[in-house]
């Protein structure tokens, strides 16, 4: 296999790994990669484990609003904002889904 060929398949699992061993891979390959003379590895490895790690650190964002919210005895409003919150971590979710599976097809075909 050609240089080009090994580079865009890990390319590609790294931002496909989504489906398979999220956050975990990206990062092994991040910290395998700098080792490596190809910038483009450590650099996709790097995008594919921050777009799978967001949506944690917006759950941790999200329950420390919740928790002031309920600390201030403000319960009806804390339904309201828990709501709004799911809302838009399942939005960012499934955004950041489609994302790792576009760039992951498209590191295979070539476009990058």
């Amino acid at each position: 296999m050609s240089n080009n060929v090994t580079t865009r398949i890990v390319n590609a699992l790294s931002y496909l790994s989504i489906l398979f061993l999220p956050v975990i891979f990206p990062l092994i390959v991040w910290v395998v990669a700098r080792a490596s003379d190809d910038p483009t590895i450590t650099k996709n490895a790097r995008k594919a484990f921050w777009s799978q790690i967001f949506p944690l650190f917006y759950i941790i964002f999200a329950i420390l609003v919740m928790s002031i919210t309920v600390l201030n005895n403000a319960t009806i409003h804390a339904g309201a904002i828990g709501g709004i919150l799911l809302t838009l971590a399942l939005l960012i979710a499934l955004l950041l889904f489609i994302y790792n599976i576009a760039m992951g097809v498209k590191m295979l075909l070539g476009r990058e």
